[in-house]
């Protein structure tokens, strides 16, 4: 048991530790997830100077530290999405996401099928599990990429979508597993349901909440963003308790209240924008909102990595099933870059025009980084009391490889960019001069 005394050392250490790794990492343009995965990793069950084993109040907090993880970074990526550009990025970007996710699920629970003794479910479930970049990392990567705001939204977009089917289709099979018998139309049924029970949830809340704040601007003014947060985890706590999905309401909701409740009067061209506007828009108080949530991102995000770390488990591995298991995390991981290279060109319409095109197609089929979705499902057999051999410590891996291969490949990405810009600048400085000296004369 961690004492109080040690429990808020540990905090304030977390806090100052994110601080200066954000700080030296946004020097060398690179993403800090990996070496706060590798600390909680090193204090957690490595040198055991923290306890997580079963048992722990480290592991027992599990669920309670991944849903407000999960509420408060999903609801700060819907904020960070424009609706205006939606309509240009959402067709192609549920195309490429599915499309990919799809064959990497199905691909990669075929190999774990020949490698693993895991039979057909829990193959699939690990596939799928890890088949699509995680909307926990993916908003970190992004903030460092100089790229255009409709990949750098398509990007975001596609995390979160991939992280609706990375949990929807383990859970669906493990439901099948489970039971033994449940039909095509029951299956249907029950995604369907939780869908569209998440968007009408969101809508409920963001438009109740929306007319909360400007009904009274004075409270709004003074405590908008706390009591928003409230009404983040009331929000994802609800919809958690009547079946929906808590990520997607959340995330829904952050973009209902960013896009509705900015609305501006000059935009006002119909009767049902202006009362929109009328109704909802609090664009100074959204303003706000955003700002402090860029603060409690910075807690969340940097703790939850380093948890992450901490809650991985050896085990009784042996140091050769740990190298084996290590080489295979990292062949999946790379296994992912050339089938997102392959179907790149879904995406065209979204890159930069010219020559930043060139150097902008390594953030997409680099954004291998794996978090959110397998680091839930890694949890399933224990929280099923079901043994399944080396599950979760694989999964665990492929998180730990996946991050290393992002963490390089956007690296190198991002140089070439920064050259690129050089460049460009250059071009333009020169352009400019001799368009003065053409004046001149």
């Amino acid at each position: 048991m961690i004492s109080v005394d040690i429990a808020f050392i540990f905090f304030s250490a977390i806090v100052f530790l994110g601080f200066v790794l954000n700080a030296f990492f946004s020097k060398i343009k690179i993403a800090n997830v990996f070496p706060l995965l590798i600390i909680g990793l090193l204090i957690g069950p490595i040198f055991h100077i923290i306890p997580t084993s079963s048992g722990s109040i480290i592991s027992e907090l599990s669920p309670y530290i991944t849903a407000i993880a999960i509420s408060f970074i999903l609801f700060e990526v819907g904020m960070e999405i424009n609706f205006s550009r939606l309509g240009k990025i959402l067709p192609r970007t549920i195309a490429f996401t599915f499309i990919v996710t799809a064959i990497l699920g199905v691909v990669l629970g075929t190999a774990a099928f020949y490698l693993f003794s895991w039979g057909i479910f829990w193959s699939f479930i690990f596939g799928f599990a890890i088949a699509g970049p995680s909307s926990m990392i993916v908003p970190t990567l992004v903030k460092i990429a100089r790229i255009s705001d409709d990949l750098k939204e398509a990007l975001l977009f596609e995390a979160v979508f991939s992280d609706i089917l990375t949990l929807i289709v383990p859970l669906v099979l493990l439901a099948i597993l489970i039971s033994g018998n449940i039909s095509l139309n029951s299956v249907t049924e029950m995604v369907t349901s939780m869908l569209l029970g998440s968007i009408f949830l969101a809508i409920v809340s963001a438009l109740f909440w929306l007319y909360m704040l400007k009904k009274f601007p004075n409270a709004s003014e003074s405590y908008g963003w706390m009591l928003t947060i409230a009404m983040v985890v009331a929000t994802y706590g609800t919809a958690e308790v009547l079946g929906f999905n808590g990520a997607i309401t959340t995330f829904l909701f952050g973009l209902i209240i960013s896009n509705l409740g900015t609305i501006k009067k000059e935009e006002a061209t119909d009767k049902i924008i202006a009362l929109l506007e009328k109704r909802f828009s609090i664009p100074d108080t959204i303003n706000r909102i955003k700002s402090y949530q860029k603060e409690i991102i910075f807690f969340v995000s940097t703790f939850f990595f380093v948890y992450l770390g901490m809650i991985f488990q050896i085990g009784s591995m042996s140091m050769l099933l740990l190298v084996v298991l290590a080489i295979i995390a990292v062949l999946v991981s790379i296994l992912a870059v050339p089938i997102r290279y392959l179907f790149i060109p879904i995406l065209k319409p979204l890159f930069s025009k010219g020559e930043r095109k060139k150097v902008e197609k390594p953030f997409v089929y680099f954004d291998v980084s794996r978090g959110l979705a397998p680091a839930v499902i890694a949890t399933l057999p224990l929280a099923y009391g079901l043994t399944v051999l080396n599950f979760s410590d694989t999964v665990f891996l492929v998180i730990l490889a996946s991050n290393i291969i992002a963490t390089i490949g956007i690296f190198v990405s991002y140089k070439d960019t920064e050259k690129q810009a050089r460049l460009d600048e250059s071009i333009g400085a020169n352009s400019g001069m001799d368009t003065a000296k053409s004046d001149k004369k």
